[in-house]
């Protein structure tokens, strides 16, 4: 298994690209209402949030295999970082 501390950097690098590209279409789209990029950046941090805290809280004893268990947050890492990027597409255009 790769480590905790790695998954983690990846998490928060992924998640601050987002943000940070938020913020450069707000820069680049001052007339455009700020509530839509504000809500993307919410809920992006609320998955950071729950990434973060499923890591800290892995339990042999009660999830089972580490394997699995830790391929299913790389899963919804990528799921909830594409649905961001989707949605920043649909307000950039």
């Amino acid at each position: 298994m790769a480590s905790k501390k790695n998954l983690k950097k990846d998490i928060e690098y992924l998640i601050s690209d987002v943000v940070f590209d938020c913020y450069a279409l707000m820069d680049e789209h001052p007339e455009k209402d700020f509530s839509a990029y504000e809500e993307i950046i919410n809920d992006i941090i609320v998955v950071k949030e729950d990434l973060v805290e499923r890591i800290n809280h892995f339990d042999p004893g009660v999830h089972g295999n580490s394997r699995n268990y830790f391929m299913a947050i790389k899963r919804d890492l990528i799921t909830s970082i594409t649905e961001a990027y989707d949605n920043l597409t649909k307000l950039g255009a």
